[in-house]
């Protein structure tokens, strides 16, 4: 009761207020002059202009938290990203320390990572003459990763065979992510055939 009194007070010395200044009188007595379509045209004009104002703003707010919904996805991407990085060269670092002094793939490129994908063909049933590993060939290396590219070659294999070889050589002790796969199935009426495998190998640059 008190609010709605203070607020009819306010009102009523507003409008006095209101009263007493010679711009308002001046666009009263405009008003007054006015015939009534007049009058109602410029009612109309600023109901409109109202709901146009009221219209952008809300439009105006819906955007504005669109935008920082958009940011805020792209900064929890970013993160994402940093965070798996992270990942990685601690897992990297990892493997650098375990292995024993001279043994890691650094130490002597194409013999040691041919040695490890040859040990991935038993994990995943499969011959060591099925496979060809190409030369190395460096990839996009830092300061503290060493990126090699190899092209894996199985000869004669089934899908199955294949897809198992992929999946042991992507989670195995050693950091290997597979960038291309191409199949040639010679027409092979038996269902075997001929599958290449570009993958990129990556090693800990020793520190000097």
């Amino acid at each position: 009761m008190v609010n709605s009194e203070r607020l009819v007070q306010w009102q009523t010395a507003f409008v006095e207020w209101l009263n007493e200044q010679d711009w308002f009188l001046k666009l009263k007595a405009k008003w007054e002059e006015l015939d009534p379509q007049s009058r109602t045209y410029l009612k109309t004009a600023g109901v409109i202009g109202t709901v146009l104002i009221v219209f952008i703003l809300t439009l105006s707010s819906v955007w504005r938290g669109y935008s920082l919904r958009s940011e805020l996805s792209e900064k929890n991407e970013l993160l994402n990203m940093i965070q798996s990085s992270n990942e990685e060269l601690r897992h990297l670092r990892e493997i650098n320390n375990a292995a024993p002094a001279g043994s890691g793939p650094s130490s002597n490129g194409d013999s040691q990572w041919n040695g490890y994908f040859e040990s991935i063909t038993g994990t995943a049933g499969l011959d060591k003459t099925s496979l060809g590993v190409s030369s190395e060939k460096p990839g996009n290396s830092t300061d503290t990763v060493k990126e090699s590219l190899f092209d894996l070659n199985l000869k004669h294999v089934s899908i199955k065979q294949v897809v198992r070889y992929a999946f042991y050589l992507e989670n195995g002790s050693r950091p290997v992510k597979l960038r291309n796969l191409r199949i040639d199935t010679n027409s092979d009426p038996a269902g075997y055939m001929d599958a290449t495998l570009a993958v990129s190998a990556f090693a800990m640059v020793p520190t000097k």
